[in-house]
């Protein structure tokens, strides 16, 4: 006890060089009067009296530091209240006299109480929250779409007048021009049938009358045949035979919009086109004054409808001429629309339709049987469907990668896909590509393509 004792006067002996306020020390200055109670409490033996001060129990201005009145210093035992169950100066939790959790330094050391302050530089910090969402790779596997193309065909009496030589060689008798037509187009037809929707529209219909008048550019207002799957039968019905002898003018107007008309019905996760096949300028103008303007004049219509067919709805036309005259018609009623070159007119609505051939002219000009076939099979091939349809748009359109036959190809946001190989997005919220050049001949020589979306 003595050991304990002549511990806690050494602490107040060092509290007394500090001129703070008891209240905020860790102890008092022993003598008669040392200073103002602490929650009614003194330290060493010294009691609080009625003015709230500490004083010594003797009263005596040299009174024992130890709080023991005329005992020895070294034995605490003689007073009750030395022997530390009432005042042991041993700080409590928050450092002050008997354990008092609000006196002490809020800076002690010891103090474990609440957690330390926290800064963004605090590796026990918890990383901040973020609203973003994980971007997921995706690899789409896409076949080539199903393309609802029409063969917007003309049937005038130019067709079945006259003959060519079909084949370069004299030694065989020479057909008409709607003979090697039939022909070609019903194997092509038969060739693409099983994977494409098929359809067949004609200008004019069956009931054109050869007459010099309106019978003459009578036109159904929508395809003889509607496009759809396995569809050869139908169209090879449709047909006049290969022998039959054709009437009417080349109202080609009237046809396209025939045409057109069907297509918007089609799926729109499936593409749309047209191949317009034709031995002469279009005339039957409907704005035509007189029965001389409906088939004397140009009917240009023809060129806007295949132009905005493209531009604005992406719908292109190939077109095949068959052994089109290069030179100008003479102005005369004969009905032929005067002072018209049909190969010009054929180059205008070639490029027009978005399906242009390389070289000087613009449209597949097939001058016999054999280069009608193969014509009429390009003229298919470039205008089937090389757009694909995503299952969703990319978080990130920058990075989505487009793959062909083991080829990957470059996006380009203004590539021209007449003459460029590559892709573009065609849709404004990045939900469909186009592909283009060669990368669209892989896409239908292989039927399909991958698209990584959101792969870095």
């Amino acid at each position: 006890m003595s050991i304990r004792l002549l511990s806690s006067i050494s602490l107040l002996a060092l509290a007394c060089n500090n001129d703070s306020n008891p209240l905020d020390s860790a102890g008092v200055d022993p003598g008669y009067v040392s200073g103002a109670c602490i929650q009614g409490q003194c330290f060493a033996g010294l009691v609080c009296q009625g003015d709230n001060l500490c004083m010594s129990p003797g009263g005596g201005s040299g009174g024992d530091p130890s709080g023991d009145p005329g005992g020895d210093p070294t034995d605490g035992s003689t007073d009750g209240s030395t022997d530390g169950s009432a005042s042991d100066t041993s700080a409590g939790p928050g450092g002050g006299p008997g354990g008092d959790p609000t006196s002490g330094p809020s800076s002690d050391p010891t103090v474990t109480g609440g957690p330390g302050p926290t800064s963004d530089s605090d590796p026990t910090t918890d990383p901040p929250m973020t609203t973003d969402e994980p971007v997921t790779c995706k690899n789409l596997q896409l076949d080539a779409p199903t393309t609802n193309l029409i063969f917007v065909l003309d049937r005038s009496g130019s067709f079945s007048v006259g003959t060519w030589d079909h084949d370069g060689n004299p030694g065989t008798p020479a057909v008409s021009k709607w003979s090697s037509l039939h022909k070609t187009l019903t194997a092509v037809v038969g060739k693409y049938q099983a994977q494409h929707k098929l359809g067949l529209m004609m200008f004019p219909s069956s009931a054109a009358a050869s007459d010099y008048s309106a019978a003459a550019c009578v036109t159904n207002t929508k395809p003889e045949v509607a496009p759809a799957l396995g569809s050869a039968g139908a169209i090879g019905a449709a047909l006049p035979a290969a022998n039959a002898m054709l009437k009417g003018a080349t109202p080609m107007a009237r046809g396209l919009d025939g045409a057109l008309s069907s297509l918007d019905s089609a799926p729109a996760n499936e593409a749309r086109a047209m191949v317009l096949i034709g031995d002469g300028s279009p005339n039957c103008s409907d704005s035509a004054p007189n029965t001389d303007g409906l088939f004397e004049t140009l009917d240009t219509s023809a060129h806007g409808i295949v132009g905005a067919a493209w531009s604005n709805d992406q719908i292109p036309t190939a077109v095949v001429g068959v052994n089109l005259p290069d030179s100008y018609s003479s102005a005369m009623k004969d009905g032929n629309p005067d002072n018209t070159n049909p190969v010009e007119e054929f180059n205008k609505l070639a490029v027009a339709g978005g399906r242009p051939r390389t070289g000087g002219a613009k449209f597949y000009d097939a001058t016999n049987e054999s280069e009608l076939g193969a014509y009429l099979d390009e003229a298919v091939y470039v205008t089937l469907g090389c757009e694909l349809t995503l299952n969703e748009t990319p978080a990130d359109p920058t990075v989505t990668r487009v793959t062909v036959d083991g080829m990957n190809y470059a996006y380009s946001p203004n590539l021209d896909c007449s003459t460029g190989d590559g892709w573009v997005y065609s849709s404004g919220n990045n939900s469909r590509v186009r592909l283009c050049g060669a990368a669209c001949e892989g896409l239908l020589s292989s039927g399909s393509a991958q698209v990584d979306l959101d792969c870095p």
